[in-house]
């Protein structure tokens, strides 16, 4: 199936005729007199995805498209908990559809079957939500309300196989997407809120690869079974200001892997230094002087053999986790996720964050179908120019073959106006992959 076909697909089970029966099971939709769940789902998600500060004026006028009159009032009155269930379950069907690019032709992700990188991004809600998603707190009785996003998303093909909703005090450590099942060879890369030997253990006897930063405590010992005493022993040892050597990891039950340690230049360092004291005071503490002077050094671990990555390569694979924070950022800012109108109620705050996921959704896979193909792509240039495709995508989807034409088009422009250009002093992401010599190690 082509690229364009596969979307398209998604699109009509996700926004066709199949959600009625979630309309009917969450009671949306009563008295079929102006909306059906079809109708209703699309005037909400698209209008939202065009215009994330859509007014409910801005709704009727989608829904006279749609070729349904009504008024903002009449719309602003279906903003309550059986839409929000509605909208909620309708993304759970979205994020069960499998869409996936053909891979980006990168040599360095060739050498895995897939490179997934994974993070978090909390969202706050209306405090009176606690009870459902209770948040961490704050000053004040403030962030009594939080949900969590939990997403990893394949770097080789774009797809997303994992977008979990958890509370917002739920732990990154025990969230689901630390135990999904990983194909073979893959490579996994998330931040140190998911730092695990016992998960290292795992992805290894499953024939996984990580790379991780080293969590600050962890027993480092070297291959004889000896402790390492880091901040006598990296100065001593390195060479260039690098260490890339075999070491056991924990003090009991020992983990083999691979140890790079590259010397920060002293002004990173101080201001890495200076962020320690400031996160320290703000929770009453004092760092440790060892922990201070060890932040004069960036630690990674890893499983993959020094044959198949280079030291120079595992930090630019590492960086490429950056991406996923782009990814939440181009949904918080540009999609407005975490946004609703002031006055809104609990439930109108719900539906449409489920709107707008949904939405951002929807645009990962036109993007895909788009911009996959070239590395230098930009999802921030391509989701603002598909802003301008929605009223087309809004006529054109009760017609199969019309939908097709309109999404072969807007592949056809997107990646026209996504491409960014290279850059000589600092290289981008998409430059760094294809030559990760070009790494100038500073951070």
């Amino acid at each position: 199936m082509s690229m364009v076909a596969n979307v398209v697909s998604a699109m009509e089970c996700v926004l066709g005729q199949q959600v009625e029966e979630l309309a009917e099971r969450r009671g949306v939709i009563k008295r079929k007199r102006k909306f059906c769940g079809q109708s209703l789902l699309r005037m909400v998600v698209l209008t939202l995805l065009k215009k994330p500060e859509a007014t409910f004026a801005d709704l009727a006028l989608t829904a006279a498209q749609l070729g349904l009159s009504v008024s903002a009032t009449a719309v602003e009155k279906r903003f309550t908990r059986p839409l929000a269930d509605f909208l909620r379950d309708v993304l759970s069907l979205a994020l069960e559809q499998l869409v996936a690019a053909k891979p980006v032709a990168v040599e360095l992700l060739e050498r895995f079957s897939a490179v997934f990188i994974g993070d978090s991004s909390s969202i706050a809600l209306p405090d009176e939500l606690h009870q459902e998603f209770p948040g961490c707190g704050g000053i004040g009785g403030s962030g009594q309300a939080a949900l969590k996003l939990q997403v990893r998303w394949n770097l080789k093909t774009g797809e997303l196989p994992q977008v979990f909703i958890e509370v917002g005090k739920a732990s990154d450590l025990k969230s689901p997407i630390t135990h999904q099942e990983v194909p073979p060879f893959a490579l996994e890369i998330f931040d140190l809120g998911y730092f695990s030997l016992e998960r290292f253990r795992r992805l290894e006897k499953g024939q996984v690869f990580y790379i991780s930063r080293l969590q600050p405590g962890t027993a480092v010992l070297d291959e004889h079974g000896e402790r390492l005493d880091l901040l006598t022993f990296l100065p001593a040892h390195a060479v260039d200001g690098v260490v890339d050597m075999r070491v056991w990891l924990g003090a009991h039950d020992r983990l083999p892997c691979r140890l790079i340690a590259i010397r920060a230049p002293e002004e990173v360092a101080n201001r890495r230094r200076q962020k320690a004291r400031e996160y320290a005071s703000k929770h009453g503490r004092i760092p440790s002087a060892e922990h201070l002077e060890l932040l004069g050094w960036t630690l990674f671990v890893t499983n993959v053999p020094a044959e198949q990555m280079t030291w120079k390569e595992a930090i630019v694979l590492y960086r490429a986790r950056w991406q996923i924070e782009l990814l939440f950022k181009l949904w918080k800012s540009h999609n407005q996720i975490a946004r609703h109108r002031r006055g809104a109620t609990p439930m109108e705050a719900m539906a449409v964050l489920w709107a707008k996921l949904l939405g951002a959704v929807l645009q990962h896979w036109l993007l895909l179908s788009a911009t996959w193909s070239d590395a230098r792509r930009s999802l921030r240039k391509a989701a603002r120019a598909l802003q301008d495709w929605i009223t087309t995508l809004v006529i054109a989807l009760d017609d199969h073959d019309q939908l097709v034409l309109v999404v072969t088009q807007l592949q056809a422009h997107l990646a026209r106006v996504a491409p960014i250009q290279s850059r000589q002093k600092q290289p981008s992401h998409f430059q760094l992959l294809k030559n990760p010599q070009l790494l100038n190690w500073t951070a």
